[in-house]
């Protein structure tokens, strides 16, 4: 009797330690190539326990929509690429992390929104011997190559779980912040709660009512930025062509996307 009671009071305690919920707040900035942080600074949270994450940031509720406007020039008027529309939307974009499955779900904008289902993205990080404080925590630095971008992250071991902001993860300890080598994706730490009791759910990606169910891959994601700038590159020729001007460069994609597949 005595055993089996200790075993229930283990199990108890196993899935107690399993449902423990933390949420962390960040700040996101994107600007595709800006070199630097240009872009809006959007607010965002990662809920997780330990087996799931969801992070979402360019969601309506969590900002006052508003539109943005924006044009990049490069040289003397060489390249411009202008961003129009909503900075946010009802869903915002979204990273669902399941680690038994070791995949991740997504949806961004592009166009309209899209939604992508891959296998967790495996990043080389290499671990430093720097450590600074962020927040109450203190943080170890490392830094990893992701999808043709330098990521110096700092995370903390003491949240011993491989989580972090947008698709990064993989770490021994919960990622606070990290930037890319021209600070084009800049995410920041403001607060955590570890336990937590907020009510935020740790839920697969959602869409409005009506949108087809289905996924798509990461190669379907890839052929999307590549048929951009390609339609995007032959405009440029054929406006050129009508000046009789020199010959464009075409886009690089780190100059237009954050992530790059050359």
């Amino acid at each position: 009797m005595k055993y089996f009671m200790l075993s229930i009071f283990l199990f108890c305690i196993s899935q107690q330690m399993q449902s423990q919920k933390g949420i962390v707040y960040y700040g996101q900035i994107k600007s595709p190539g800006m070199k630097s942080a240009a872009g809006p600074d959007l607010n965002a949270y990662l809920v997780f326990n330990k087996e799931k994450s969801y992070y979402v940031t360019a969601k309506d509720s969590l900002e006052e929509a508003t539109s943005q406007n924006k044009s990049i020039y490069r040289g003397e008027g060489e390249q411009v690429v202008a961003y129009n529309g909503n900075k946010t939307f009802r869903y915002g974009e979204q990273v669902f992390f399941n680690r038994k499955k070791d995949s991740l779900w997504w949806s961004q904008r592009f166009g309209g929104n899209i939604y992508i289902a891959e296998k967790k993205p495996v990043i080389n990080w290499k671990l430093k011997s720097e450590t600074k404080k962020i927040g109450d925590f203190k943080a170890h630095k490392a830094i990893g190559e992701f999808r043709g971008r330098t990521y110096t992250a700092w995370y903390t071991l003491e949240v011993p779980l491989p989580y972090g902001p947008w698709k990064l993860q993989g770490l021994p300890g919960l990622i606070l912040e990290a930037s890319d080598e021209r600070d084009e994706m800049l995410i920041y730490f403001k607060s955590l709660e570890y336990p937590t009791e907020n009510e935020a759910h740790i839920s697969q990606v959602q869409r409005p009512k009506g949108e087809d169910e289905g996924w798509q891959t990461i190669e379907d994601f890839e052929n999307m930025l590549r048929n951009s700038i390609e339609r995007a590159y032959n405009r440029m020729v054929l406006r050129a062509e009508r000046k009789e001007s020199e010959k464009p460069k075409k886009p690089v994609f780190s100059d237009i996307y954050i992530e790059s597949f050359e």
